[in-house]
């Protein structure tokens, strides 16, 4: 061990209270009810809609009446939602292309420009933003303008601001996290440490999950007051000398003052399931409890998270079924 003498038992101690904090804030699963609302994966929300995907049929759920509403979109996956307007990835052609449907017209039309089968876009307003062959693109849907912003992939969009993962726009650092400004053109790097991947930004919070060990844990840089906290545990060691932790980064999404995510192992740190992080109080609730090596797909607004099971890593006998919880019930 690194430390002797008083130096390792103060560690223990602070080990100790970690733990029973860790059981109080954390550990246990709230009352909240969870519902089965449908099948199929990849599930997105905003405002009073879910919408998900079969593969075969795209799912548009009210939550307010709970009606379900279906259109064929063979070839269907990574769909998006924001306002009146879906996206999604689709190779119903047998071509990789982005989806564009406007709910009110059911009008739907296509982007076929740098497009590739790893393109999966992510909608704010009236700009999409996808990765395709190592590249970003920004795509104004009102004025169909289009142009590439960065070197990497991942990218999320906030109003006027991307942010990606990036591994060959800065010469003196390998992997890295930036962030576009829109309005300035101008590029900052926002992490250049670990692994960082999955980036997502919310207001003036990004966050995404450092894989360098494990199964990643979840960091968060706040752009105003550019500090950088960690949302869930690097890799530890318990009291007993047990790995824990690093177990939470496969799905992350972050939306006004929480962010949700997935871990999929029972360790120190917690059980497997799906769980909500407030920002405010920096504490972590466990919604929905799983067995392990289960992996989920958690999205939030305002007070609904939604999650399905991802089709990467359930065998299909198992189904891959949509769930929602209301927080505020």
């Amino acid at each position: 061990m690194k430390f002797k003498g008083k130096i390792c038992s103060i560690a223990l101690a602070s080990a100790f209270l970690v733990f029973v904090f860790l059981i109080l804030s954390s550990a246990a699963a709230s009352a909240v009810q969870v519902t089965k609302i449908g099948t199929g994966y990849d599930p997105a929300v905003y405002g009073d809609r879910v919408i998900w995907t079969n593969g075969v049929v795209i799912h548009l759920y009210n939550l307010t009446d709970r009606t379900d509403t279906t259109f064929s979109s063979s070839g269907a996956s990574s769909p998006d939602i924001y306002g009146n307007k879906l996206v999604w990835h689709d190779e119903s052609s047998g071509t990789p292309r982005l989806a564009v449907y406007d709910i009110p017209t059911a009008k739907k039309s296509y982007i076929t420009q740098d497009v590739d089968q790893y393109s999966k876009p992510a909608i704010y307003g009236e700009r999409i933003v996808w990765s395709a062959n190592e590249s970003v693109y920004l795509r104004n849907i009102s004025t169909s303008t289009q142009e590439k912003i960065g070197n990497g992939s991942n990218p999320d969009i906030y109003d006027t601001k991307v942010v990606y993962y990036s591994y060959s726009e800065d010469p003196e650092v390998d992997i890295t996290i930036r962030m576009y400004d829109i309005n300035t053109k101008e590029r900052i790097t926002v992490n250049s440490y670990g692994d960082p991947n999955i980036p997502h930004i919310w207001c003036t919070n990004v966050i995404w999950s450092d894989v360098y060990n494990h199964q990643g844990y979840i960091a968060m840089y706040n752009t105003s007051t550019k500090k950088t906290i960690d949302v869930t545990h690097p890799l530890d060691t318990d009291p007993d000398g047990n790995e824990y932790g690093a177990s939470t980064g496969t799905h992350i999404a972050i939306q006004n003052d929480k962010i949700v995510y997935n871990k999929c192992v029972d360790d120190y740190e917690g059980k497997p399931g799906v769980y909500v992080y407030n920002i405010s109080t920096g504490q972590s609730t466990l919604v929905y409890d799983y067995p392990e090596e289960v992996y989920t797909t958690p999205e939030v607004y305002n007070n609904t998270v939604v999650w399905g099971m991802d089709k990467n890593y359930v065998d299909s006998t198992a189904g891959n079924d949509i769930y929602l919880c209301d927080l505020a019930a």
